[in-house]
């Protein structure tokens, strides 16, 4: 019978595209924008609805990569800790981020995560991983990487899933055309 070998490639196919698709909805980044008209004086509009760092606060699970992009015409920073801190910047400091750059920070541990630009101190936010906890996060990886404008993400998961899902879909369509019927499985 030649169902058996159609169902069973429908059936790798499907599993192959689902596994595929799989990680984007257990992310493990999450984006944070900077936005513009944030660095233009204490009084712009996302300083009162504390948002100049959007969105704020972020909660994210431990492992959770951040990465904040600069929408701002002027440079900024993403620094841990508070204005008033004497260890502000001891777990994370992005550096001078440009127009259209980026910075990137894994948060390992659960906790609370204040952090705001030094060049511009009302800018303020905060990350939330996981149950809130006084625990800092010992993971430091950062990059800071420049961007050009106007670019698209390409999604977790990558454009190869989408390519297995239409294949797979294809091989479905093949064997209901060539046997008249759903596979049973």
């Amino acid at each position: 019978m030649k169902s058996k070998p159609f169902g069973a490639l429908f059936g790798l196919l499907a599993l192959v595209a689902i596994l595929g698709v799989a990680p984007a909805f257990g992310q493990t980044s999450s984006e944070v924008d900077i936005q513009a008209g944030a660095g233009s004086g204490a009084t712009a509009a996302c300083v009162t609805t504390s948002n100049c760092f959007s969105p704020n606060p972020i909660t994210v699970a431990p492992g959770t990569e951040v990465e904040w992009k600069n929408g701002d015409t002027t440079s900024h920073t993403v620094t841990s800790g508070k204005v008033t801190d004497d260890s502000a910047g001891s777990l994370f400091d992005s550096g001078l981020i440009k127009k259209g750059a980026e910075f990137k920070f894994t948060f390992a541990n659960a906790g609370t995560f204040d952090y705001f630009c030094t060049v511009h101190p009302w800018m303020t936010g905060q990350v939330i991983v996981g149950a809130a906890s006084t625990t800092p996060s010992t993971n430091t990886t950062t990059t800071t990487t420049p961007t050009p404008d106007n670019t698209t993400a390409v999604p977790e998961f990558g454009p190869v899933a989408s390519i297995v899902l239409a294949i797979a879909v294809m091989s479905m369509v093949v064997f209901v055309a060539k046997t008249r019927g759903i596979p049973k499985f």
